[in-house]
């Protein structure tokens, strides 16, 4: 990336402001808030508490149970995404494999059990993916995410000190399967929006970067691990600690500062590579204790990118660019788990060197994108769209930038409506617009005159959008 797109990248993400807050989680959307939420705990768990035995047939049994996993979800982007009496036979799969696993003794038979329960829990991904994305709004989006890699640090780190019982190996994912269950059989359909054909927006080429995000946190996220496994020396709890400690900084970006999201990408992509350089710099193992904090807090920042960011796909409603990102994804990751399978099977000795030959190429790519990333995400007008209580509905926007043309609203009076019914504030309205604040509230006095209206509330009961405010309305 050239110095002047750098800095200009830079300063792009300085200057956004955040219009997210936690009271705009609504309990009433608890159901389809929780079930990714607990999909991926339980998920994570595998590598922790909830997990089969150390090898089945010689092969490393975690990450069979991983390949499982994404083999229930491409299942069913293949074969039965979106119906209904799907959903409930995937539950009733894991529940089966979860009451197996339960009752049979240690060996390969209660091993195929934990597969079972991971493959109906794969599938059952898919759908809380679709929930995540078209059902809920950012900030709820961002919660669930904050409490997910939170987890995920915290059971590393008990596991890696020696906590353990059966408290934390059946009860808890006991009750996290009974409430995902009590969830999916929650779920209503008039919730989710009209994703078919005829209101869908064909999405950009540019937004198809993003797959950039989850390919690069997945891709790290196995490989590294056959790093850090690999790596005998330093304190492996310390990978937790450093990804909660990824969760408060996050926080502290967001909440505190109310900077953007793609922050993460950065922190991500810095902190790992510190991480993976440390381990494998020869005679640094005075040091590897600090690579698997900057590892851990790396992944944690991936982690919390790529389930945020995924949301971009609700600014188009359109079902096959989800059907596309989503399988893009499931498809690398199951590549990725079995390379990383067979590499350890056949050349267990080589692994540690192919993990990190692939990270680092992984990060190079990173840098021969950089000029493209700048184009199509950081100069891409949806970028604001992450700072915003939800990601915006371009079909909804265009179907009321037609009905404002019928009220002869000059082009300006017309940017400053559909500000203002984005939920931005009178200064960011200023800000984006590059004018003064009195002029903002100057022009919507006017387009209030001529749209018959008094007040923002108006505005947006005019076009039958949810009123966002923040106190400072023009």
């Amino acid at each position: 990336m050239a110095p002047h797109g750098l800095r200009s990248s830079i300063r792009k993400l300085w200057r956004t402001r955040d219009e997210l807050s936690f009271s705009q989680v609504r309990l009433k959307h608890i159901v389809y808030f929780l079930p990714l939420t607990i999909i991926l705990i339980l998920l994570d768990q595998r590598n922790t508490y909830f997990s089969p035995q150390s090898d089945f047939l010689g092969q490393d049994a975690s990450l069979l149970a991983y390949v499982a996993y994404l083999t229930g979800t491409i299942v069913v982007l293949l074969f039965c995404m979106k119906k209904q009496a799907a959903l409930y036979t995937l539950t009733f799969i894991a529940a089966v494999g979860f009451v197996f696993w339960l009752a049979l003794p240690t060996g390969d038979a209660k091993t195929c059990a934990m597969f079972i329960f991971q493959f109906g829990i794969g599938g059952c991904a898919i759908f809380a993916t679709y929930a995540h994305v078209f059902v809920l709004n950012n900030a709820e989006r961002l919660v669930s995410i904050f409490l997910v890699a939170a987890n995920y640090g915290l059971f590393i780190y008990l596991h890696e000190t020696g906590v353990s019982g059966v408290a934390l190996s059946v009860i808890l994912p006991g009750i996290l399967l009974g409430v995902l269950i009590f969830c999916i059989f929650s779920l209503r359909k008039e919730e989710y929006p009209d994703t078919s054909e005829k209101i869908a927006v064909k999405a950009p080429k540019g937004a198809y970067i993003v797959l950039f995000c989850p390919f690069a946190q997945f891709t790290v996220n196995v490989f590294g691990e056959e790093v850090v496994k690999a790596c005998e020396t330093g304190d492996d709890a310390m990978r937790g600690i450093g990804t909660i400690a990824a969760v408060l900084l996050a926080l502290i970006i967001q909440v505190v500062f109310r900077r953007s999201v793609w922050y993460m990408l950065n922190l991500f992509l810095f902190f790992t590579l510190a991480g993976i350089l440390l381990l494998a710099l020869p005679g640094a193992e005075d040091y590897h204790t600090l690579a698997k904090t900057l590892f851990g807090i790396g992944d944690g920042f991936g982690y919390i990118m790529t389930f945020y960011i995924i949301g971009i796909v609700k600014r188009f409603y359109n079902d096959k660019f989800f059907w596309i990102i989503t399988f893009s994804v499931m498809l690398e990751l199951l590549i990725s788990a079995i390379i990383a399978g067979a590499v350890a099977f056949l050349w267990p000795d080589a692994l540690p060197a192919v993990a990190i030959a692939i990270v680092f190429l992984f990060i190079a790519f990173f840098m021969t994108l950089s000029p493209t990333i700048q184009r199509n995400i950081f100069d891409a007008d949806w970028i604001y769209d992450f700072n915003l209580p939800d990601i915006v509905y371009e079909g909804e926007r265009n179907k009321r930038a037609v009905v404002l043309d019928t009220f002869k609203l000059s082009p300006r009076e017309k940017e400053v409506a559909e500000q203002i019914l984005l939920g931005l504030p009178v200064k960011q309205i200023a800000f984006r617009l590059g004018v003064r604040e009195s002029t903002v509230k100057g022009y919507s006095k006017t387009l209030y005159r001529k749209l018959d209206i008094n007040s923002r509330s108006e505005l947006f009961a005019r076009f039958a959008v949810p009123e966002r405010t923040n106190g400072d309305a023009p």
